[in-house]
C-alpha cells in the first residue's frame, strides 16, 4: 500500500535521534511538526515507547505550544506527561540511569525547560524557575555542555522576573547588576570551553554537528539576555553590541524565533532604524514576529489606515484562539495590539472622518474598541493572573459561590456535614469569592511604580466652592458629573493604565486559604476580647441575600438573612452624601445591619475590639454611626459605644497580618507626609498641633496657619508624590476636596491636586507607603467606590492597602472641614503622645473610640454629634 511508502519513511529515523536533533533542526527553522509527527507516527507519546522517548517527545510538543503561544495546549502537555517526567528525573538524580546514557537526562531536562518556558509566558516565574533550575542542576552534573548556555539563560532570566514580582526596587536594581554578571560569566565559561568562532566556520559549511549547533543557539541566548539587561540599566551602546553579537549567531543558524527577538530588540534601540527593521520581521518565518512587525508598522503609520490594520491583526488573533492556537494568551501580542488600536482610534478626529467622508468607517473603528478589549479579557483570564481579568472572572463565577454558599447553609450541600463543619465551609466559600484581586496585590510587595505623569484628565467643571452655613464648611459634594462624558473617558484611560500594568507583568495568584474559618477562630480564642462580623452574600441569582458570621471566643454563629441583596442596595443608595446620616437613617442601619448580630456580639459583654468586614454595597454603608432605634438621649453610636474597626477580608485581618496594625509601635523619627490642597473652606489643620517635628514633616501643597516654621514644602505635582514614597512616612494624611462623578461607577472619586486629580489608579502606581502605621484621606466620599459585582475592593482603600498603608481612615460623606480636621489632629498627637507611655504603643483603634465616646458625650444635637465622627477606620 502507498502509505506503506511513509511507514518505511518514518523508520528510518528514530526517536531519540529526532528528539535531540529537535533543537537545532526543527525548532530552528519552525519545522516542529516535521519532528513531532514523525514522532506521533513511531508511537513515541504512546504509554508502550521507553519513558525517555514519551518524555522527550512530550517536550518537542511543549516547545510547538511555547513558540505558538498556545499555552493552553502547553499547559495540558505538561500535566499529561508530567509523571514521566518526574520519573526519569528521580532515576538519572539517582543514578538508576546509567552515566553512559547522555538521551535519558537530555531529555529529562528538556522537558524541565520546556514546562519553565510555559509557566514564564504565564506570569508564574516562582514555578519557572524552579523548573529551569531543575534543568540546569541536571544537565550540569550529567555534563551535557551543549544545551548548557541556553538552560542557564532562561534561568537568571526567570530569576530576575521572580524577584520583580517580590522585591523592592532597589533590591531589582541590585540584581540586574547580579544576573548581566551571571549572563557574562555564563557566556565566558561557555566560549572557553568551546570556540564559538571555530563552530560558526563549519556551520558555515554546513559541517557542524548537532550539538554545536544547539551549543551557538545557546550562547544567542544569553547575548540577547545580556541585550535586554544593558537596556534595562539605560546603556543602550552595550544593549546594540550585544544584540548584534546574537543576531549574528542567529543569522547563521538560520533562527528566526532569535533573528526576530534581536531586530525587534535594535528597532526599540533606534527609532530612527525601526521602519526597516520591522520590515526585514515582517519577511520572517517566524509568525509571531510577523504580527509584531504589523503592530508597530501600523503605530508608525497611525490613522485610519494604521487603526483599520491593527483591528485586522485583532481578528485574525480572535480567530487564532477559537482554532484553538490561544493566540489571545499571547499577553505580549494580543494586550499590546488592543492597547494600540485603542490608542491610535482614540486619536482619530470624528470631524475630520465627516468632513472627508470615513465617519462610518470611523465609527465602526470606535465601536469595536470596546468588542476587542472583551475578547481579550475572554481569552487572557481563562489561564493569566491579571487583576483586570480576574475581576472579570470574579464576576462570572462568583454567582456559583453565593449559590453554593447558600446551599450549604440550608443542608442542600454536603448534607452529611456538621453543623459547625457547614458554617466553616460556608465561611472559607465565602473567602475564596471575596477581595481576591486585592489579596494578589498585597501578596506582591513590588507592584509596578510609575514616575511619569499620568494621562491627563481634561477640565473639569469647577468644584463647589466649600459651603459655608449653619452645620460648617464641607470639603466638596458629590457630582452628578464633574466633567462629562470626556471627563469619564480620561479617568477610564487612567483605570486601563493601571491595568495595563498587570498584561506586561501579571501577578501571581494569591492562593487561598481553606482553614481559614479554623484560623478565625483560634484567633478569637487567643484574642478573646475581639469579635469580628463577617457580611456575606448567598444565594441564586435574583435572589441574593445577606448574612453575617459572627465569631468571638472560638465560636462561629451564624445569622444567614439581615436583609435582600436589593434592600442593603436600597439602603446605601438612600443614605446621603452631601451630609452626614440623620438619626432615622442611623436607625436604618442599625436595625438592618447591626440589631441582627448584635446579640452575638456582647454574648460575652461588650467586646474591647470589634471588627466588621464589609461585602458589597455595605462598603458604602457608615456602620460606625448607626444608633439603635429608642436609644435615650440623643443616642450613642455604634463606634463610640465600642471600640470599631474594619477590614477587607477576613483572611486579610487574620493571615495577612492586618490585625497588627490596631497597636503599632512608634518612634521619635517618624516621618508625617501630607498633601494639602488649602481652598474653598479646606484648611489643612489636620497637622496644626500635633506636636510633630518640623524637621520630621514634608508639605505637598498648602502649608496651613499656625503650622511650626521649618517643614519641608513641595509642589503639589507628581514629582512630589514621588517624594513622598521617598520619605516612606509612617504617617499620611491628604486634606482637600475630592468629588464622586456617579458616572465613573468603580473608578470611583477622585482628590484634587494641583492643576490635577489624583485617582485610586495614581495612588497604586505612584504612591508607595512600605512602614506607613496611619494614613488618613480627609476629602469627602473618599470611601465611595469600595466593591464590585465580582466581590472585590476597589477605590482608594485597596489602592493604599496595596501601596503598603497602614490602617486607613476615609470619610463616606461630604465631611465637614472642622470634623475632619479635628478627628485626623487627635490620632496624630495621640501617636506623639504615645512616645511617653513606657513602650505600650499607639493604638489607633481605641484612641478613634475615644474621641467618638467624648463626642456623644458632649452636649450637642444629634446631627453634629455625627458630623464630627467622619471617618471608617480599616485595618
Amino acid at each position: 500500500m502507498y502509505s506503506d511508502h511513509i511507514r518505511d519513511f518514518s523508520q528510518s529515523y528514530t526517536p531519540a535521534d529526532l528528539i535531540t536533533r529537535f533543537d537545532a533542526h526543527f525548532d530552528v527553522p519552525l519545522r516542529h511538526e516535521y519532528a513531532i509527527g514523525l514522532l506521533r507516527m513511531q508511537g513515541a507519546f504512546t504509554a508502550e515507547a521507553p519513558a525517555a522517548e514519551r518524555v522527550g517527545a512530550h517536550w518537542c510538543d511543549i516547545v510547538r505550544s511555547d513558540v505558538e503561544y498556545a499555552l493552553l495546549d502547553g499547559l495540558r502537555l505538561i500535566e499529561l506527561s508530567r509523571g514521566d517526567a518526574e520519573r526519569l528525573l528521580a532515576d538519572c538524580l539517582d543514578g538508576t540511569v546509567p552515566h553512559d546514557d547522555e538521551f535519558s537526562p537530555y531529555a529529562a531536562a528538556r522537558w524541565q525547560d520546556g514546562a519553565g518556558r510555559i509557566h514564564y509566558r504565564l506570569g508564574n516565574f516562582a514555578q519557572a524557575r524552579i523548573h529551569f533550575e531543575t534543568a540546569e542542576r541536571l544537565a550540569s552534573d550529567r555534563g551535557l555542555w551543549w544545551c548548557l548556555p541556553d538552560l542557564r539563560g532562561n534561568l537568571y532570566r526567570a530569576e530576575l522576573e521572580e524577584r520583580r514580582q517580590t522585591a523592592a526596587p532597589e533590591v531589582i536594581e541590585e540584581r540586574l547588576d547580579t544576573m548581566l554578571d551571571q549572563w557574562r560569566r555564563a557566556l565566558a565559561d561557555a566560549e572557553a570551553l568551546h570556540d564559538p568562532e571555530e563552530i560558526l566556520r563549519r556551520v558555515g559549511s554546513d559541517e557542524a554537528a548537532t550539538r554545536e549547533r544547539e551549543f551557538l543557539r545557546g550562547l544567542s541566548n544569553l547575548r540577547h539576555n545580556v541585550a535586554v539587561g544593558e537596556k534595562e540599566k539605560g546603556r543602550a551602546e552595550e544593549s546594540g553590541r550585544a544584540s548584534l553579537a546574537s543576531l549574528r549567531l542567529s543569522e547563521t543558524l538560520g533562527d528566526w524565533y532569535r533573528i526576530g527577538q534581536s531586530l525587534n530588540h535594535q528597532a526599540q534601540l533606534d527609532p530612527s532604524q525601526a521602519p526597516g527593521l520591522y520590515r526585514q520581521l515582517l519577511d520572517g518565518e517566524w509568525r509571531r514576529g510577523r504580527q509584531m512587525a504589523r503592530q508597530h508598522l501600523a503605530r508608525l503609520k497611525g490613522g485610519v489606515q494604521g487603526a483599520s490594520e491593527l483591528h485586522g491583526l485583532l481578528r485574525e488573533l480572535a480567530g487564532g484562539a477559537a482554532g484553538g492556537r490561544s493566540a489571545g494568551m499571547d499577553i505580549e501580542i494580543h494586550a499590546y495590539t488592543v492597547r494600540l488600536f485603542a490608542s491610535l482610534v482614540d486619536a482619530l478626529d470624528p470631524a475630520r472622518a465627516e468632513a472627508e467622508g470615513w465617519s462610518e468607517r470611523y465609527s465602526a473603528l470606535a465601536a469595536e474598541v470596546p468588542v476587542q478589549r472583551q475578547v481579550m479579557a475572554d481569552s487572557i483570564r481563562r489561564v493569566v493572573a491579571l487583576p483586570a481579568y480576574k475581576r472579570a472572572y470574579a464576576s462570572a463565577v462568583r454567582p456559583n459561590y453565593l449559590e453554593r454558599i447558600a446551599r450549604l447553609l440550608t443542608g442542600e450541600e454536603e448534607p452529611g456535614l456538621r453543623p459547625l463543619e457547614r458554617l466553616e465551609e460556608a465561611l472559607g466559600l465565602t473567602e475564596e469569592s471575596s477581595a481576591r484581586e486585592l489579596l494578589d496585590l498585597m501578596s506582591a510587595s513590588a507592584l509596578p511604580f510609575l514616575d511619569s505623569p499620568p494621562p491627563p484628565l481634561p477640565e473639569a467643571e469647577p468644584l463647589p466652592s466649600g459651603r459655608v452655613g449653619g452645620d460648617g464648611t464641607r470639603r466638596a459634594a458629590l457630582r452628578e458629573s464633574v466633567g462629562g462624558a470626556e471627563f469619564v473617558r480620561a479617568m477610564e484611560r487612567r483605570q486601563r493604565e493601571f491595568e495595563d500594568q498587570f498584561l506586561r507583568r501579571p501577578l501571581e495568584t494569591a492562593p487561598h486559604d481553606p482553614e481559614i474559618a479554623h484560623r478565625v477562630r483560634m484567633y478569637t480564642v487567643n484574642h478573646p476580647d475581639t469579635c469580628i462580623v463577617r457580611y456575606f452574600a448567598h444565594g441564586p441569582a435574583g435572589a441574593v441575600r445577606i448574612g453575617a458570621f459572627v465569631i468571638r471566643g472560638g465560636r462561629l454563629d451564624c445569622v444567614p438573612d439581615l436583609c435582600g441583596a436589593d434592600g442593603l442596595r436600597a439602603l446605601a443608595e438612600d443614605l446621603p452624601v452631601e451630609r452626614a446620616p440623620s438619626r432615622p437613617e442611623c436607625e436604618r442601619i442599625w436595625e438592618l445591619l447591626v440589631a441582627p448580630v448584635w446579640d452575638g456580639i456582647t454574648a460575652d459583654g461588650l467586646p474591647g475590639h470589634l471588627v466588621m468586614i464589609p461585602t458589597d454595597d455595605i462598603f458604602t454603608v457608615p456602620l460606625h454611626i448607626a444608633v439603635p432605634p429608642g436609644d435615650a438621649g440623643m443616642g450613642t453610636p455604634l463606634a463610640a459605644r465600642v471600640p470599631l474597626s474594619h477590614s477587607v477580608s477576613t483572611t486579610a485581618f487574620v493571615t495577612r497580618g492586618r490585625h497588627l496594625l490596631k497597636r503599632q509601635p512608634v518612634e521619635p523619627d517618624d516621618d508625617l507626609a501630607a498633601v494639602i490642597v488649602a481652598r474653598d473652606g479646606v484648611s489643612g489643620r489636620e497637622v496644626v498641633g500635633t506636636g510633630w517635628p518640623a524637621e520630621r514633616t514634608l508639605i505637598v501643597g498648602d502649608v496651613p496657619d499656625g503650622l511650626e516654621p521649618g517643614v519641608r514644602r513641595l509642589d503639589p505635582d507628581w514629582g512630589a508624590l514621588a517624594a513622598v514614597s521617598a520619605v516612606k512616612p509612617e504617617f499620611f494624611v491628604y486634606a482637600g476636596h475630592g468629588t464622586y462623578d456617579r458616572s465613573c461607577g468603580q473608578i470611583g472619586p477622585s482628590l484634587e491636586f494641583g492643576g490635577d486629580r489624583l485617582t485610586q489608579y495614581d495612588l497604586a502606581l505612584r504612591l508607595r507607603l512600605p512602614r506607613n502605621r496611619l494614613t488618613v484621606l480627609g476629602a469627602c466620599l473618599a470611601g465611595q467606590g469600595e466593591q464590585t459585582g465580582g466581590g472585590d475592593v476597589v477605590g482608594f482603600l485597596r489602592s493604599l492597602t496595596a501601596s503598603g498603608a497602614g490602617a486607613v481612615g476615609v470619610p463616606l460623606w461630604s465631611v465637614r472641614d472642622q470634623a475632619i480636621a479635628d478627628t485626623v489632629r487627635v490620632l496624630l498627637r495621640a501617636s506623639r503622645t504615645a512616645l511617653d507611655a513606657g513602650g505600650a504603643g499607639f493604638d489607633v483603634v481605641e484612641t478613634l473610640h475615644t474621641e467618638y465616646r467624648e463626642i456623644a458625650r458632649r452636649p450637642l444635637d444629634f446631627a453634629s454629634m455625627v458630623e464630627f465622627m467622619p471617618i471608617s477606620l480599616y485595618l
